[in-house]
């Protein structure tokens, strides 16, 4: 115990506290600017699967099914490694953000996919009935109503970001996981390292667990809409 105690010490003492703290502002950043282009993907992928654009809604379908099949890790790569086989070749950040955020976008596509068929089908029709496009109903009338229904699982997808941006050391992003990794190989100290790192991932994602269940009770918890085609 004494030995333990002492390399708890260690790990937490000279630089690897700034370290650690620098990795933990870095798996936050890469977090938060994935989590932006999941938003933005993923809600496009979203509405044109419920609206069926001939094209673009069998494309959406395809990419969900495709990326939910492919391991994080290995589109990391692909995205870091590959692509500059074909003239593109981006920064670790860059590259972790756009892994993360099209990984997740896949996910985040069935939460918009799910707030858009909750909406009751009259909500669109009452805006095309006044005038509305197809476009504006969806922009202005669905979307801020699946919106509210989406936001508490979609505080769920960025605490996934969170905890699967510990995969984005494999592009050498030096966030918090990698900066646990370099401690170890400089201290030895295996499990003082790792048991820091575990709790500090956990009061992180319970804290957001915890904003994220306080959005669900204040917007309405347990409320449920049957699924159907909106527009």
């Amino acid at each position: 115990m004494t030995e333990v105690l002492e390399g708890f010490r260690t790990v937490l003492s000279g630089e690897y506290p700034r370290l650690l703290l620098s990795g933990l502002g870095l798996t936050l950043a890469v977090s938060v600017c994935a989590l932006l282009v999941s938003v933005l993907v993923g809600t496009a992928l979203g509405a044109a699967r419920v609206l069926r654009v001939p094209v673009l809604g069998r494309l959406g379908d395809a990419y969900v099914t495709v990326v939910r099949g492919i391991p994080l890790i290995v589109l990391l790569s692909v995205v870091y490694y590959g692509l500059p086989t074909l003239g593109v070749t981006l920064p670790d950040f860059p590259a972790a953000v756009l892994a993360l955020g099209l990984y997740s976008a896949a996910y985040t596509s069935e939460i918009v996919r799910g707030g858009i068929s909750s909406v009751p089908a009259g909500q669109a029709e009452a805006a095309r009935s006044l005038g509305l496009s197809r476009g504006q109903a969806l922009r202005f009338v669905v979307l801020p109503q699946a919106w509210r229904v989406a936001l508490p699982a979609l505080g769920n997808e960025f605490i996934s970001l969170i905890l699967g941006s510990s995969l984005a050391s494999a592009v050498t992003l030096q966030e918090l996981f990698s900066q646990g990794r370099y401690i170890t190989n400089a201290t030895y100290r295996q499990f003082e390292v790792y048991a820091v790192l575990a709790l500090v991932y956990f009061l992180l994602t319970f804290v957001l667990s915890r904003v994220v269940r306080g959005l669900e009770a204040r917007l309405g918890r347990g409320v449920t809409l049957p699924e159907r085609r909106v527009i």
